[in-house]
Formats: C-alpha cells, sequence, structure tokens
C-alpha cells in the first residue's frame, strides 16, 4: 500500500483548511508574498496594473453571456455596483440593441446580505415541459448556490414568473391556496433533473454508500413534490468505486429520452437507455470511452478509438450518426458519418445545433473547421419512420482565430449566436442562420483594451525529446517585431484531461505582459486534445513525462530562436496546468526565470486521499499500484524537492552551496484559495513549507483567497487582486531577469 503508519509527513497539519495553526501559516504567508510583490504594506490595490484589470473585470460594455429561455434572454453579470453579481433578463430584440434594459430576477448581493452568507452564483437549471399545451411554458427553475464558491451547491426551486423562490412568503397562488413544498437540496456535491413539473431525479449524500470516494452521488432517487428528503425511492445505484452515477431525462427535438450513466474512471461511461417497447433500462452497447448524444430521433457516438462495427471501420476520432430506436435495438446497419478525420493531427471539438442542423466542431493543424449537416425528418407524423442527416457546406476559420456557431433556440429556429476573437482580437458576437454561417449581423463586440500595432501572432513549432512536434502560439507584444531583441516573455500551458488550447483575447494579458513589451506563448502539449484522444492519451499516467518534456522544449525553442533568455522567460498554469507549473519548477528550474502556479496538484502520492482526487487516477495513476506510484513519486513536484538540489548540480551547473540554497530555483508563487474543494489547497501550502523546511525556499512564495473555489477568486474586485499579484510578480521578475524575487536582490 502507499500509506502506511509512519509515512504520513509533519507538514499534513496543512490539509486542516481553517485549524488556528494553519490558518496562522497562510496569514504568514500572505503577508510575505504582497510584501514583496506590492511593497512594505503589502497593498495590491495601490499598484496601478490592479486599476487596469478592475476596470476590465468590470467593464460594462463587455458582452453578456446569454442563455434563451422563452421569451427571455437571460444572463449572469457581475461589475463594481453588483459585486455578488445579479441573475437578469430582457427580451432577445432588446438584447441586440446597444443599451440593452434588464430586469433584474435575482439580486445575489441582496440575498447574500439577507441570509447572512457568501453566496456565489453557479447558474440555473429550467425545466422543460415538452411537446403539448405547455410547450413553450418558461416558469420554473433550480439555481445553484455556492458558499464561498465550493463545488458544493444548494439547489433551490425558483419561479421567473413571480421572480421568487418556491415556498417564500408572497409566492402564494392566486387563489390563496398553499404555497407549494418546493425541491431544495442543502449543500452538497448533487445532481438535479427535471422529469416534470413535480418529479426530479436527484443525486445527493444520504449517507453510507451513496457518495464515491471522488464525492460524487452514486444514486439516482425519484423526489415526488411533497416528499420529504428521506422518503425519496432510489432507482440507479452506480458501483462502490465509480467516480459518479447519474441520470438524465430530456427532451430532444420532440423525441423523450432517458438516460442513466455510471463512471467507473474519469473516461469511463456505462450509458444506460429505456428500451423503446419494454421500457427496462438497458446498457448501450459502444465502448465506454466513446461519447454519447442524442439529435432528435438518433444517437451521435464519438469514437475515440477504431471501431469496427457490422460491416463498418470507423476511424479513431470518427463522429457517427445512428436511428436511435434501431439502435437500442441492435440493429448496427444505418450509419451516417457525420465527421472522419483524414490524419492525426485532426480531431472532433464538439457539437452544437439549430433545429434543423447539426454543426459539426472540429480542430485541424490548429485551424477550426465546422461541417454542417441538415437533419431531413421523412414524415414528422410517423414516429416509426426515422429522419436522415445530409451534409450542407464545410465553414473554415481564418488561421490563429477561434470561431464558434451555437443555436440560439435549438428546439424552435435555426438562428446561431457566432463569436469570433483571436489573442489580438477581442470577442465579437453576431447572429446567422443556419446553414449560412458566413452571412452574419453583427451583435455586439468586447472593448479592445490594448494597442495591438505592430504586434504579431504565430503559429509555432518546437521538436521534443522523442522528435514528436509540438505547436504553440507566439504573441509578439509592443515594440518586439521592431526592436528584434529578446524580451521577457510568459508561457502558458496545460496538458491535460484532452483540454485543448485555442486562441483567444485576453485584456488581462494584453494589458499586463504585451502593452509593456512583452511576449506571450500558449503550449499546445500532449495531454491536451488538440489532435483528439490519442495525443491526450501520450501523455496519460506512466506517460506523464511526455507533457513535461513538449513544455520543456516549448521554452527551449524560444530562447533558441531569440525570442527571449532563460532569465527573462516565466511559465503559468492552474490546477492541472499548476502541477506543469510545479514540475518546471522542479524539474526543469534552469529554463525558467519565475513560476506561478495556480490552484495545483503537487503531492501525486496523497491526491487520492483529497476532494476529488480519486476521479483523477485515469489521468494520472494510482498510488497504491507500485509501477504507476513510481511514475507518480518520479514527477510529482513535492517528492522532487530534494532531488533537484542533487540535480543543480550534477546537471545544471549551480555551485553546491547556491544549490542548498535554492537559488536554483526560478522565483515562484504558488496561489490558491481555502474554499477549493476540488483541487485541495493543501497541494500548494505543503510545497512550500516543506521549500522552507529544506532551506531552499528562499525565493518561493505563496498566496491564498479566503473565497472562490476552484477558480480562485469569487468577485472581479478578488479577481483583480489574484490576477494583480500574479501577473505584476511575473513582470517584475523576469523584467529584472536575476531569477529573484520582487523586492529581493
Amino acid at each position: 500500500m502507499a500509506h502506511e503508519e509512519g509515512d504520513t509527513p509533519e507538514d499534513v497539519f496543512l490539509e486542516d483548511l481553517r485549524s488556528e495553526r494553519s490558518l496562522r501559516w497562510v496569514t504568514e504567508e500572505n503577508a510575505r508574498a504582497l510584501s514583496a510583490v506590492a511593497g512594505p504594506g503589502g497593498d495590491v490595490e495601490s499598484d496601478p496594473l490592479f486599476s487596469k484589470l478592475r476596470a476590465i473585470y468590470d467593464d460594462k460594455k463587455k458582452i453578456p453571456n446569454v442563455r434563451l429561455r422563452g421569451n427571455f434572454v437571460y444572463n449572469f453579470w457581475q461589475d463594481d455596483v453588483h459585486v455578488k453579481g445579479i441573475w437578469r433578463r430582457t427580451s432577445m430584440a432588446d438584447f441586440k440593441t446597444d443599451e440593452p434594459t434588464w430586469e433584474t430576477v435575482l439580486d445575489v448581493d441582496a440575498l447574500a446580505k439577507s441570509e447572512q452568507k457568501s453566496w456565489v452564483w453557479k447558474g440555473p437549471s429550467f425545466l422543460d415541459y415538452g411537446p403539448g399545451d405547455d410547450e413553450h411554458r418558461v416558469d420554473r427553475c433550480v439555481v445553484k448556490l455556492s458558499d464561498e464558491g465550493r463545488d458544493a451547491c444548494e439547489v433551490r426551486e425558483f419561479d421567473v414568473v413571480t421572480k421568487r423562490f418556491v415556498g417564500d412568503v408572497g409566492d402564494e397562488k392566486d387563489d390563496g391556496s398553499e404555497r407549494e413544498k418546493p425541491f431544495v437540496l442543502p449543500s452538497s456535491k448533487s445532481n438535479f433533473c427535471w422529469i416534470d413539473r413535480d418529479t426530479v431525479w436527484i443525486g445527493y449524500d444520504f449517507g453510507e454508500g451513496t457518495m464515491s470516494p471522488s464525492g460524487y452521488p452514486l444514486t439516482i432517487r425519484e423526489w415526488r413534490r411533497g416528499q420529504d428528503l428521506s422518503e425519496t425511492t432510489e432507482i440507479w445505484r452506480g458501483q462502490p468505486g465509480d467516480v459518479v452515477a447519474a441520470g438524465s431525462a430530456y427532451w430532444d427535438k420532440g423525441v423523450r429520452y432517458h438516460v442513466w450513466y455510471r463512471a467507473p474512471t474519469f473516461y469511463d461511461t456505462e450509458h444506460f437507455v429505456k428500451h423503446p417497447v419494454t421500457g427496462d433500462m438497458m446498457l448501450v452497447d459502444i465502448p465506454s470511452d466513446f461519447g454519447f448524444n442524442t439529435f432528435a430521433d438518433h444517437v451521435v457516438v464519438h469514437c475515440k478509438s477504431e471501431w469496427k462495427v457490422g460491416e463498418f471501420n470507423f476511424k479513431a476520432g470518427s463522429v457517427v450518426a445512428h436511428p436511435a430506436a434501431d439502435f437500442i435495438n441492435g440493429d448496427r446497419t444505418q450509419f451516417t458519418t457525420l465527421y472522419s478525420p483524414d490524419d492525426d493531427r485532426c480531431a472532433y471539438a464538439g457539437s452544437t445545433e439549430t433545429k434543423d442542423y447539426l454543426l459539426v466542431h472540429t480542430l485541424e493543424h490548429m485551424v477550426t473547421r465546422v461541417y454542417v449537416w441538415r437533419f431531413v425528418s421523412e414524415d414528422k407524423n410517423d414516429s416509426q419512420n426515422s429522419g436522415a442527416f445530409e451534409f450542407v457546406k464545410t465553414h473554415v476559420a481564418p488561421d490563429c482565430k477561434s470561431f464558434g456557431a451555437s443555436g440560439v433556440d435549438s428546439d424552435r429556429s435555426n438562428e446561431l449566436w457566432i463569436t469570433t476573437d483571436g489573442y489580438l482580437e477581442p470577442v465579437t458576437l453576431s447572429t446567422a442562420t443556419a446553414p449560412d454561417l458566413e452571412a452574419v449581423t453583427p451583435c455586439k463586440e468586447n472593448t479592445a483594451w490594448f494597442e495591438t500595432n505592430g504586434m504579431t501572432v504565430e503559429l509555432k513549432e518546437a521538436m521534443s525529446d522523442d522528435e514528436t512536434l509540438v505547436p504553440y502560439f507566439l504573441v509578439k507584444g509592443k515594440d518586439v517585431v521592431a526592436n528584434d531583441v529578446p524580451v521577457p516573455t510568459v508561457l502558458y500551458g496545460y496538458g491535460g484531461f484532452e483540454i485543448s488550447m485555442t486562441p483567444g483575447y485576453s485584456a488581462t494579458v494584453g494589458e499586463s505582459f504585451l502593452a509593456q513589451g512583452m511576449c506571450y506563448a500558449v503550449a499546445c502539449i500532449r495531454g491536451g486534445g488538440e489532435f483528439g484522444a490519442q495525443w491526450h492519451r501520450a501523455a496519460k499516467k506512466e506517460k506523464r513525462w511526455r507533457a513535461y518534456e513538449d513544455f520543456a522544449a516549448v521554452a527551449k525553442h524560444l530562447v533558441d530562436t531569440k525570442v527571449t533568455t532563460h532569465p527573462m522567460l516565466g511559465c503559468m498554469g492552474g490546477s492541472n496546468g499548476g502541477l506543469l507549473a510545479g514540475a518546471m519548477m522542479v524539474h526543469y528550474p534552469h529554463l525558467f526565470g519565475a513560476v506561478v502556479s495556480q490552484c495545483p496538484l503537487l503531492d501525486m502520492e496523497r491526491y487520492v486521499l483529497l476532494t476529488s482526487g480519486p476521479s483523477w487516477i485515469d489521468e494520472y495513476g494510482d498510488p497504491n499500484h507500485p509501477a504507476e506510484r513510481t511514475a507518480l513519486l518520479g514527477f510529482s513536484p513535492y517528492h522532487n524537492l530534494e532531488k533537484s538540489v542533487e540535480r543543480a548540480t550534477s546537471e545544471w551547473g549551480f555551485d553546491a552551496q547556491a544549490a542548498r540554497r535554492g537559488e536554483h530555483l526560478p522565483a515562484t508563487l504558488f496561489t490558491t484559495s481555502t474554499a477549493d474543494d476540488r483541487v485541495h489547497p493543501s497541494h500548494a501550502r505543503r510545497v512550500v513549507h516543506k521549500a522552507r523546511a529544506l532551506g531552499i525556499g528562499a525565493k518561493v512564495l505563496y498566496h491564498e483567497m479566503i473565497e472562490g473555489g476552484h477558480a480562485g477568486a469569487a468577485d472581479n474586485v478578488a479577481r483583480a487582486k489574484v490576477k494583480t499579484v500574479e501577473n505584476s510578480f511575473l513582470v517584475n521578475v523576469l523584467k529584472k531577469g536575476n531569477r529573484g524575487v520582487p523586492g529581493g536582490e
């Protein structure tokens, strides 16, 4: 076993998040970090960068993120007045005007004040009545509220007509009858799905055996209005070791689906659907790592690997559709191939839909393409006669730009939201009508926060240790091209969970780095999803080193091509990217002048004991399995601090005494949040504590926000503070070019 008596390190006291001893340590470290970054008083808000970033976050002209529900578009908004935020709405026509008139539906600031809670908005889930007299009725939803920004949420039923929580005083029916008993779930990591107005499916912590080792629900219970939670009926249960088990009931263009699923690992899911004749739930016969969705009366399957089925042989990365009823009954003869990648640098990137069209998004050699398919129903009155897909056209986005198309109301119209942006181009929002993605009507555009004249964007490649070519984007800031000399540069990366790094406008990056004459690079390393599942699998578990070798290769390429120098090169990443940054600090310290690691995993032995850690075993490996444990401890930043001292002299040319003082390490800042219940803050706490105990922590800083959860901050003021600390740290260190902490020698 990985964890035996006597193995527990002394610094695990920092896993007790809010103990007096832990918080005293955090307070001292915060003071040290703020003093280093913002001066002796630690007043971050006096930094000119704070004012710029606060203005960016509070910008009243930024495009609201909206969802159409019934006759209204809904948006959650935060600014300098609405610190915790308001949930608001307006009509579609009004939204398209320059100055929409918004109606407040729920004021989270007022709610938090009245209830003495630090509520953080986590979003609504609306009841869909489906076909019939109430088809277009929109009145009920549940809203999710998190105390301090944790993943665990309280779920409350809300009436958007009365703009009140169901069951509250004032929510009486017009006839004066008793108020409805609302659906309310106390704070937990839970699942909630509407079945009808008075019935829901829930996953919740009902005690022993109902939550997974990862902290997610393992059961589905049917809950009828008026029942106590204790009276609910269990209708589905996963296995004890699963990551999660849940259920979903929904309407898809008039077709009703009931889907249950259990996830044995993060990447394997077994789906169960209701048999169209018997009504029994039966396993969907596809490989467990495949994606499973629906469109009208078809299933849509994403093949993560090669799939030989019947007379068909689908490439890895293909997306195929099949009439649902026949598929569930075992037929495999009616497939339509919606996407088949040309080579191993092409990948499916998700799909969106309108009433009559399915839009298949792909990333091909780092260029976005959208394949548009029309769905034609043979006879809408014949439930036994399935529709069919017909290919219409392909839309290709410009190089180094992002493009997105999504349905405004996928059940009732073919209208689309179109978004475009790039590293130097702010987000624009337009409308179009499928299938004509090119014929757009501009709607709104975000503020251009920094002057881009003379700046450039390039897609480049670096060769990794095994000769794999690794793409990365390079953005050259103010006067960089004209002066043609190495400049301070920040390299960002993630490299995990099949998440792709694509171009996007960041006003905070522009103001903090590019406008200051710096460069910004984004590495598309293995572990990500830029080239599909095989690119991700190439850096899973015992192959994790590939991601770090890729990132190091990009760092070296930036120096070899004279973009920057090692002392002027910094790196940054969050969550899994925080682990990446931590690995750079320990395994490749000689390549960087500064490192910022945000909400990171760092102890790859104890990660399975903390918060959601067990759910990531299929990504990183299991420390209880000897071979995987060896690989984990080989890259775990916490476990390699001592070895970095040895390697500093044997491999990187540092003086032995300097290495024992930690001078081989780049200036490093760890940031996190006390309320992070996804990646435990003790990862970062304990690495900093251990570095201090080893005597190598002089250039290591730590800053922890109280609220914010895994996002790191809960409101715009906090976001501006954290980002000022991180970005000012990088600018100050890299411009000095001496690898020392700000304020140091």
